[in-house]
């Protein structure tokens, strides 16, 4: 992940972090992380079902569908959230077979994989305008500005 962190913390006015919703993190603070996140990224499962509390102008990059196209893209659509997800699938390098827990057989669910920095960045940068060209994000900042300018 160190890679993808680097390469998006690199754009400009862009701040990425990692943050892994375990029980360490109250399921409050969990929604507030969310909800002030303008883009939100992750592999397929169920972390991904935050995505029902990012702010209306957030776009969702599911990193990896796993041949579950519809699952995380049908939810975002439900919830008003613009979905990405990586298209060129040779540019996506499984680190080693994962099997199923229960089935024992090969299953992409649960293999570990690396992605191509610059096809990544390439749908970020594509993510990025979308959201700061959205009306509600726009309206978002001009409040923000006003905000501050009362402050001083």
């Amino acid at each position: 992940m160190t890679p993808l962190l680097n390469a998006t913390n690199s754009l400009k006015n862009v701040e990425a972090k990692v943050v892994v919703y375990d029980k360490k993190i109250k399921f409050l603070d969990q929604l507030k992380i969310t909800h002030n996140s303008d883009i939100f990224i992750g592999m397929h499962g169920a972390g991904l079902t935050h995505l029902l509390f990012l702010p209306d102008w957030a776009a969702v990059f599911e990193l990896y569908n796993c041949d579950d196209v519809h699952c995380y893209y049908d939810l975002s659509r439900l919830r008003g959230v613009k979905y990405w997800t990586w298209k060129k699938e040779e540019l996506v390098i499984p680190e080693k077979e994962g099997i199923h827990p229960t089935l024992g057989t090969p299953h992409k669910k649960f293999t570990n994989y690396s992605f191509d920095v610059t096809e990544f960045i390439r749908i970020v940068k594509q993510m990025i305008e979308y959201v700061r060209r959205h009306p509600q994000f726009v309206e978002e900042q001009r409040k923000l500005r006003r905000q501050i300018k009362a402050e001083l």
